[in-house]
């Protein structure tokens, strides 16, 4: 397994621990105080230990690169689609002069950040198991 599909499976479960307890404490702390879970997102400052050089290994080549680079396209592209769907809904939503919470602002901050990470890593897992010997 390479660098890069080790931090890909150590992300979805940082991003799958932090959604669970999020779930799990706002019920009983309340929307407000349960955004706290969201710290748990700080683990994945530890990611940069799976691309640590050992003397005389190389840890990522062209096509790791080219993996990465599609994998953040495919991130960025979701995360403008479901943005742009956000920005439509909610005129239907609040109203067209109602205004949006900052609870809902700042949910969907977080989520989004949690929607990127997830879809980039998925989208590694993907085309690393897609095999191929070359990055195109």
């Amino acid at each position: 397994m390479t660098p890069a599909q080790k931090n890909a499976w150590f992300s979805l479960a940082v991003v799958a621990t932090c959604l669970a307890v999020l779930a799990a404490l706002v019920p009983m702390l309340g929307p407000v105080r349960a955004q706290g879970a969201f710290g748990i997102m700080g683990l994945l400052g530890f990611g940069w230990f799976f691309f640590r050089k050992p003397p005389g290994e190389v840890v990522a080549d062209e096509r790791d690169d080219q993996i990465r680079r599609r994998a953040m396209l495919i991130a960025h592209f979701v995360f403008w689609v479901v943005f742009l769907l956000a920005g439509v809904a909610c005129p239907f939503l609040y109203g067209p002069t109602g205004a949006v919470p900052v609870l809902v602002v700042v949910y969907g901050l977080w989520l989004a950040f949690s929607l990127f990470l997830t879809v980039a890593a998925v989208a590694t897992l993907v085309q690393y198991s897609l095999g191929g010997d070359d990055a195109a």
